[in-house]
């Protein structure tokens, strides 16, 4: 999972400007750390299976959603008249536009706990990254993101000394942390408005 931990963030984290002023800058390739502890392959599996899980949850609305379609559309009969037509077509808007109204919603679901994760992941090594830096006699910690460093000497990069002091504080994933990752299931379609019946029905928008 490429750049999975970082966002547009120079600074990792900083001592108070006085201290920064008389101690240098490390540099923290932190993707590289989560790859390390298995912080990085874990949260690919959660997620996944959190996806899966709400993709699930929209598959069975979606079916919930298709029988009162369905149930409309058999109430109207074959030849339905202009109001059933009405009925049809509004039933069929009203239902696409709720299931996508969940799906947005599940998706935000899933994009918050992501961010939920690498958060709570960050928060837990930036006291291991400083202790890092610190050892070097160094205060400020940059992390290697956009804007990208443009060169620095190999002896500020704390990325491995980092790596060290966080499985030994414990931050490092066990294997029976991690499950097999499961296959991505495909995401749900909005409900269709069944077969047409002449010019009463347009297919749901997905």
């Amino acid at each position: 999972m490429k750049s999975l931990f970082f966002a547009s963030v120079a600074l990792f984290s900083l001592a108070l400007p006085a201290a920064a002023q008389k101690g240098g800058v490390a540099v923290l390739d932190i993707d590289e750390v989560a790859r390390q502890l298995g912080v990085e392959e874990k949260v690919r599996v959660d997620l996944l299976a959190m996806q899966n899980n709400l993709n699930a949850d929209l598959q069975r609305t979606q079916e919930t959603m298709q029988k009162q379609m369905d149930g409309v559309e058999k109430a109207a009969g074959e030849a339905p008249t202009e109001d059933q037509k009405r009925q049809i077509l509004a039933t069929n808007q009203q239902l696409n536009e709720e299931f996508n109204r969940l799906k947005a919603q599940a998706q935000n679901t899933l994009a918050q706990e992501r961010i939920r994760m690498i958060n709570d992941f960050r928060t837990r090594l930036e006291p291991i990254a400083l202790k890092a830096a610190e050892e070097l006699g160094l205060e400020v910690v940059l992390m290697k993101v956009t804007p990208p460093v443009f060169t620095y000497a190999k002896s500020v990069d704390i990325t491995q000394a980092t790596s060290k002091l966080a499985i030994e504080a414990g931050l490092q994933v066990k294997a029976s942390e991690v499950t097999n990752a499961p296959a991505p299931a495909p995401a749900p379609a909005a409900p269709a408005d069944g077969k047409e019946k002449g010019d009463s029905k347009g297919k749901a928008k997905e």
